[in-house]
């Protein structure tokens, strides 16, 4: 019963952080409402992949190692600042979504949506901490492996349901409708967003 408990406050921990506008929010719905439902959906779960693995790095001490390494965790961040930064540079200056001159199709736009969406996650160490105090919190130090590969499951559910929740919410009709109306300026708006977040990651980040 105790670990019942344990991975459903693991879950409620999650689906609170889930919940919290960011990054990846604004790409996977740029993604539903300005391409498709399946290219957001492509996103969404490599956001969800790069959450997953995060979490089994701060599950199996990863996030210790990454303390120590301090010039590690810097670059991974000014990466992760300068990869936010080209996105929100492409969005600003391509709203139309023609940032590339040969057109993108079918499996290789999904594809290429996974990587990015992946990528964003995978540059983003700030994660491997969140989970790390999750964890250190509902875990009991000399938890089972089965325990922990149970919190992970709950994890990769956790966010792959946020994430096609989010791909189909705004991959509809109507919002796709809209956005289509207003794509410039919420392209710029989220280009702007970008940039501001990666320009901070970068100030803060210590090499």
């Amino acid at each position: 019963m105790s670990e019942l408990f344990t991975l459903a406050g693991i879950a409620a921990a999650n689906t609170v952080a889930c919940l919290s506008p960011g990054p990846a929010f604004l790409l996977v719905s740029r993604a539903a409402a300005g391409r498709s439902r399946a290219t957001g959906l492509a996103t969404g779960l490599g956001v969800a992949l790069a959450a997953t693995l995060w979490a089994a790095a701060a599950c199996f001490g990863v996030a210790a190692i990454m303390t120590r390494l301090a010039t590690l965790y810097g670059f991974i961040q000014l990466l992760g600042a300068v990869y936010l930064i080209w996105l929100g540079l492409t969005a600003w200056l391509h709203p139309d979504g023609t940032e590339t001159s040969r057109p993108v199709v079918g499996l290789q736009r999904r594809h290429r949506a996974f990587l990015t969406g992946l990528s964003l996650g995978l540059t983003n160490p700030k994660i491997v901490f969140f989970f790390s105090s999750i964890f250190v919190a509902l875990i009991p130090i000399h938890a089972s492996l089965s325990l922990r590969i149970a919190a992970l499951a709950v994890v990769a559910a956790d966010e792959v349901l946020f994430a096609v929740s989010v791909a189909l919410l705004f991959s509809t009709p109507r919002v796709q409708a809209f956005y289509g109306r207003v794509r410039h300026g919420i392209e710029r708006v989220a280009g702007a967003v970008f940039i501001a977040i990666g320009a901070r990651i970068a100030a803060l980040a210590r090499l």
